[in-house]
């Protein structure tokens, strides 16, 4: 998942903290301060994280949405 974040203490922890009331399990972060030429504006995290199911990776997206952040899943490929 990717979800682009003002750059401001507190932001990251927001995020997990979402991610943890909706019993996801963070596998990996990634954050990336130069997606933008404004980092005030937005930095981008990445998030590798487990789930049981579509259902649930629905519900920890849909709880991200209504924190105000606007989660886009990223798929890699193998």
């Amino acid at each position: 998942v990717s979800v682009l974040l003002p750059d401001k203490p507190g932001e990251l922890v927001n995020v997990a903290s979402i991610i943890a009331e909706e019993r996801g399990n963070v596998i990996k972060l990634d954050h990336n301060q130069f997606v933008s030429t404004n980092r005030n504006a937005a930095v981008e995290l990445r998030i590798t994280m487990e789930s049981f199911g579509t259902d649930h990776k629905n519900s920890i997206l849909k709880s991200l949405e209504e924190a105000g952040y606007k989660p886009r899943v990223v798929r890699t490929s193998l």
